[in-house]
């Protein structure tokens, strides 16, 4: 009874609403707390900008105050008397390099915070990814269990007539009833990985998820274009948000070699300080002062503290300087491991196809052997395993190769929700060519760049990390899915792989990146413009 209730959980009627993958995806990014977090920051980091502009401005401060005063001069009575006064002063920095330098830096600043937004997105569409095909390999997994032991119960039975008929002995019964234990064990194991994947899923979603579309037998995942490995490559190393992260981090250390070598500069401040003061006991007429004043401040010796900040400066310089190096070659080697991934996976998967088709005739040969005498049941039991043990491999491998390639585009920087949205609709549309190249990104350079280096970084702005917009729904061609979620759009993508065609729906604000995106490529019919290293 209780697995009847597991199988009806697990597997809803096909008129039920159903979440797909860009539905789970869609949810996770707006209730997902890490996620929110990280834009949280990134509208912190928007305020780098306007702090370090303030250090230029004129400030403004006022006070009031009140004075007893006693004057006591020989020969002459001792005066008491109150006075009140109050004073205005205006500070205008004229000339002070580590603020200029700060004001150049907050920029990227800003800019390192938004990119750290859009690396956490990418994240949170990872994750979503990985807990919606795990619970669908888990049901998947329970419904091969549980056929697996079925089977064994009905050869099992088999085996106790023959005995009871005296064609059978004591070994084959108890051999089968070891192998019936297992599969019951392996079942047990699926129900429980199953409660498992749906709770890290409904984690993840904030609520209960409900009931799952399932992928479409004829599913597969979409081929690589371009097809060869050192475009991906070339993509990671320039634009993987860790690359650019890092990229950015440099800049930020040289500016902050040139703030502490700015302690050996002269500062130059403009004051002007108005105080009128009311009258007291002993004066005819109150005193009123203005003073406008240019201070020049020179460094002279702080017994070393600033030759000690430069040296500091430079070696964090150096150290952000070997993490891009780092981050470029970690991005460039995980870029040809998911790039392998993807391609073996796909290799894989059909391997795996023929591989059950082939025990599937297998064990049919050895159930005719057995009834004509030339097999036994052992032969049986192997080639039931085997059946079932290929079965459980390529549900797994189906959904790996799916992760694999939505890996690959988060190394390059190019995963969002139109890519989701595209490998969503050729999941459950059995593998359509899509008619149209995905836009490519424009340039984007920053709007104060340091004066010795030319670096290439987003225009900071917090609309880019905000949260996901709704637009109107994309239709999916999924035939068990009735009703799915609106899409929300994010950034477009400088390259994918082959998908089918997607709903035309508005842009959301581009994610921006710290370098170049690659330009487009002439777009081919079917297939998804190629990235140009």
């Amino acid at each position: 009874m209780a697995l009847s209730a597991l199988l009806v959980w697990a597997w809803p009627a096909a008129h039920a609403h159903a979440a797909d993958l860009l539905g789970i995806v869609e949810t996770t990014l707006d209730r997902d707390a890490t996620l929110a977090a990280a834009r949280d920051a990134a509208r912190a980091a928007q305020q780098a900008v306007p702090r370090a502009r303030a250090g230029l401005l004129p400030s403004v401060q006022g006070g009031w105050g009140r004075s007893y005063n006693r004057i006591a001069m020989d020969d002459f009575p001792t005066t008491h008397y109150w006075q009140n006064g109050w004073t205005v002063a205006l500070t205008q920095p004229l000339f002070d390099w580590s603020r200029w330098t700060a004001y150049r830096q907050a920029d990227y600043v800003a800019a390192r915070g938004t990119l750290q937004a859009a690396s956490a997105m990418q994240d949170a569409i990872l994750a979503a990814s990985q807990a919606y095909f795990d619970v669908l390999a888990a049901e998947d997994e329970l419904a091969r269990a549980s056929d697996y032991l079925h089977a064994l119960d009905a050869h099992l039975a088999l085996i106790q007539r023959a005995k009871a008929a005296g064609e059978a002995t004591l070994v084959d019964v108890r051999e089968g009833e070891a192998s019936r234990a297992q599969a019951q064990l392996q079942r047990l194991d699926a129900q429980s990985q199953l409660r498992l994947a749906r709770a890290a899923l409904e984690r993840l979603a904030g609520a209960n998820a409900g009931a799952l579309a399932r992928l479409p037998a004829q599913a597969s995942a979409p081929a690589l274009q371009p097809a060869d490995v050192e475009p991906w490559v070339t993509q990671a190393e320039a634009h993987g948000y860790a690359v650019q992260v890092a990229d950015v981090a440099l800049t930020i250390a040289k500016f902050d070699t040139e703030k502490a070598r700015a302690g050996h500069f002269p500062s130059v401040d403009l004051q002007i300080t108005h105080t009128p003061a009311g009258a007291g006991g002993g004066y005819s007429r109150p005193t009123t002062t203005t003073t406008g004043m240019a201070f020049v401040t020179i460094p002279v010796f702080s017994g070393g503290e600033t030759t000690a900040r430069v040296n500091e400066a430079k070696a964090l310089e150096d150290k952000a300087r070997d993490e891009l190096e780092a981050a470029a070659r970690d991005a460039a080697a995980n870029a040809r491991d998911g790039w392998l991934r993807v391609a073996m996976g796909r290799e894989r998967v059909a391997t795996l196809a023929q591989l059950v088709q082939r025990n599937e005739t297998s064990l049919e040969a050895t159930r005719i052997g057995f009834g004509a005498g030339s097999r036994t049941s052992t032969d049986i039991l192997r080639a039931t395993e085997a059946l079932y043990a290929s079965r459980r491999d390529a549900i797994r491998a189906r959904y790996d190769a799916v992760l694999a390639l939505l890996r690959l585009l988060a190394q390059t920087a190019t995963l969002d929700l139109d890519e989701v949205a595209r490998i969503n609709t050729q999941l459950f549309a059995g593998g359509a060519a899509r008619s149209e190249p995905p836009p490519v990104q424009t340039p984007v350079r920053m709007p104060v760049a340091p004066a010795k280096r030319e670096a290439v970084v987003p225009r900071a702005t917090a609309a880019a990390v905000g949260p996901v917009p709704t637009t109107q729904a994309v239709a999916r061609a999924a035939p068990q899915v009735t009703a799915v979620p609106p899409v929300k759009q994010a950034p477009p993508v400088p390259l994918m792989t082959q998908a089918a065609p997607v709903p035309t729906v508005k842009q959301a604000p581009p994610v921006p990146t710290s370098a170049e995106i690659l330009p487009a490529a002439s777009a081919a019919p079917s297939t998804y413009a190629p990235i140009v290293p």
